[in-house]
Parts: structure tokens; sequence; C-alpha cells
């Protein structure tokens, strides 16, 4: 009997145990659009898994997919969601000043674009962030930028008049508006139905994101324009990160993928994704040097005019990226 008594209490506290424990963890969702499967879901994936395990349980990190980027600032900065990984489009909506770092032909190369990214812009971005409300834990990688359309659209006069999506950024906008097209502004949740009713035409995407997408079939040419770049950045709702422990600051900041891996990731990812693509019937329109040199002679001579139309603290970001690009050059030259 004494036996029975003891395994009964022994149950009991099991049972309270394991109950205060789930009282007592929390649960964060890491907010993405992302589409399940890519190279970058598996990297939020394997930050919510480090952060889970790091805890020691005390915390569940999960990946939640969201279609709108747009919703899911808005969450981060009301504290409905504890950390996101946008791109920066997303938040060009709260900070207009990030959509300097994808203006059109800004990057001469990858190595140039990381430099002045890491050891330039980042030390800015970090307090424009915080000003809003967001943290910056990690920068990330979406790709480069390219158009895609419905027919071969291979120089700047197959798209003049053409239909095509713009999206909320302001880079966007000038590099469509420099071509003449009709741009149609649409939210990303629209443009796989704006594609298949004729909306509009064509638009411009990393392949990281277009290759996920019904995009690839609606609209199967993609012409490797690399007009822009599009990064991101993972962020935290400040007031969260406030509040927690150094040690647990340290736990967030050990899970991230460095941001160099990230890139490389992206990258690799892209090449077998476009060779299935072609197996499947869809075009890569590679350029030569003449050719993207008549996309790009439309677009620079609005560069100056865009520089002064995004709204914002721009001189500061817009300096540190100009003294980014003459500390490369110079790092090159020697």
């Amino acid at each position: 009997m004494q036996l029975r008594a003891m395994m009964k209490l022994a149950a009991a506290l099991g049972l309270m145990a394991s109950c205060a424990l789930a009282a007592a963890q929390s649960t964060w969702r890491i907010a993405t659009l992302s589409q399940p499967g890519s190279v970058s879901a598996n990297i939020v994936d394997d930050m919510a898994d480090k952060i889970t395990k790091g805890s020691g349980g005390a915390i569940k990190a999960e990946r939640l997919y969201m279609t709108n980027e747009q919703e899911i600032v808005a969450q981060l900065m009301r504290g409905r969601l504890e950390l996101g990984s946008l791109s920066n489009i997303a938040t060009t909506v709260v900070i207009p000043e990030m959509a300097l770092l994808g203006m059109p032909y800004l990057w001469q190369s990858e190595a140039e674009r990381d430099f002045v990214t890491d050891n330039h812009a980042l030390p800015v971005m970090q307090k424009l962030f915080e000003a809003k409300g967001l943290v910056i834990v990690g920068l990330g990688d979406v790709g480069w930028t390219n158009v895609f359309c419905k027919k071969a659209c291979l120089s700047p006069a197959d798209v003049k008049g053409m239909k095509v999506r713009v999206s909320p950024s302001a880079a966007s906008k000038v590099f469509w508006g420099s071509l003449g097209t009709n741009g149609v502004q649409l939210p990303f949740s629209e443009l796989i139905p704006g594609l298949e009713n004729g909306l509009v035409e064509a638009g411009e995407l990393p392949f990281s994101v277009y290759g996920t997408t019904p995009a690839t079939q609606s609209a199967p040419h993609y012409v490797m324009t690399r007009h822009a770049h599009l990064g991101s950045t993972t962020v935290m709702n400040k007031a969260l990160w406030n509040k927690l422990t150094p040690a647990q600051q340290k736990l967030v900041l050990d899970a991230r993928t460095p941001a160099a891996s990230v890139r490389k990731a992206v990258a690799e990812d892209d090449k077998p994704r476009m060779e299935a693509f072609k197996a499947k019937g869809g075009f890569i329109h590679e350029l030569s040097a003449e050719q993207r040199a008549a996309w790009t002679r439309l677009v620079e001579p609005n560069q100056a005019k865009f520089v002064a139309e995004v709204n914002g603290a721009t001189s500061e970001l817009w300096a540190a990226l100009q003294q980014g690009k003459r500390d490369f050059a110079a790092r090159a030259g020697k």
C-alpha cells in the first residue's frame, strides 16, 4: 500500500512539474514571407531550433508563415510578434530610407555590396530601426532582383508601355518609371492573381522568391537584369529585447546564421532551382554587357532624383553608402 501511494504521489508531482514548465514556457514566433521549403525558410527554422534548444525549453521558437510583410512589420512594432525575417522592401513602409539599399544599379559587385552594407550601412540602419521600436539582430539576403515577363523582354523597348507590377518600394517605382512602363502597384499577395487575370504582364523579383511561386508558369521568362539587390533583416520588438537578460540576448544573436553564410546559401540554392525551372519549360535569359547597359542608361539618370524624393533622414544613410563605396574602391586599388 505504501509503495502504491508513493507511486501516485510521484506521478502527481511529475504532472505538477510539467504543468509548471508549460506555464513558464514562452512561445516566440519568427514571422516570414518565405515559402516553406525555401532556403530562407530553412534558415528561419534553424534559428528557431537553436533558440528553443539553447533556452533549455524555456522558450519555444517557431516559424510563422505570413503572406503580408507589411502586416509583419506592424505586428512587430505593436509587440504582437517577437521576431520577423523581413525583406528591405517591407521595412521601407516605416523606414523609407531602406529603399536606398535597393536603388537600381547601385552596386557594381557582390563584394562591394557586402562590404558597404556590413561596415557602413548597418550602424545607420540600427539607429533607424531602433527609432521605430525594432532591433536588428541579423542581416540576411534574398538575392539579386531581375525582371520576369509573360514574353521574352530582353530590352527596355520590350517593356515600354507594358503593364507591370510595381512593389511598394520607391526603388521599384524609379526602375519601372525610367523604362516608360505602365506601372500597377500591387502588394505581393496580389501579384499572382494579377498575372493570371491580365492585370499585369511582368514584374521583378529575386529568383529565390519568383521560383517558389506560380509566376513561373504565368510569366515564364526570367531576364537577368541584375538591376538591384534585395537584402533582408531579422528584427525583434525592442521592448521585448530590452526585457531579455544579457544571456538571452546572446542566445538570440548566437542563433543567427552569419550574413556571409546566408548570402552564399541563397546564391547556391538559385542554381539548381534555375536548372529545374528550365527543365520544366521556363526560360532564363542571360544578358550581355551591351544588353544590360541599355537598361542601365535609362535608369541611372534618375538616381539623384530618387535619393532626393525618398523621405526620412536619407542624408546619413546615403552618405554612409557613398563613403563605403569609396572605401571599397580604395581597398580594391591597393
